[in-house]
């Protein structure tokens, strides 16, 4: 079972922390650096992404079939997406267990979400068809 893990984050928060204290948040590198070598190590790992703070997106929507980009604001939020990982686990209580592990958990929303349709599944897709 694949899984997609979403980091939430809060901007406000935030503010007024040093990049070390940030860091330190985040759990320290130390520790997030053991914690990524394991779950690769064990095959649960798959991907991590790291996002822009909000206000460095676009969005691209089809208008009368001319696509119309746009760089403003989007949400009225606080809350944003921060980061994601791909897990391969065994189990949806495997992964939660993963969840827990993310040092932001303890201040922030990690939100589990099973992958349904993956790069592999859509290409094995598209080839049978």
């Amino acid at each position: 079972m694949k899984f997609l893990l979403l980091i939430h984050n809060n901007l406000e928060a935030l503010k007024g922390l040093s990049e070390h204290e940030l860091t330190e948040l985040a759990g320290g590198r130390e520790q997030v650096a053991a914690t990524a070598r394991e779950l690769l190590k064990t095959g649960e790992l798959v991907s991590v992404l790291g996002l822009n703070e909000p206000g460095q997106e676009r969005d691209i929507q089809l208008v009368a079939g001319t696509p119309v980009i746009s760089d403003r604001p989007f949400l009225e939020t606080k809350e944003y997406l921060a980061g994601a990982m791909v897990l391969h686990c065994a189990s949806v209580e495997r992964a939660l267990e993963i969840a827990a592990l993310i040092p932001l958990a303890q201040f922030r929303r990690v939100e589990l979400r099973e992958i349904r349709l993956d790069q592999d599944d859509f290409l094995t897709e598209l080839t049978e068809s």
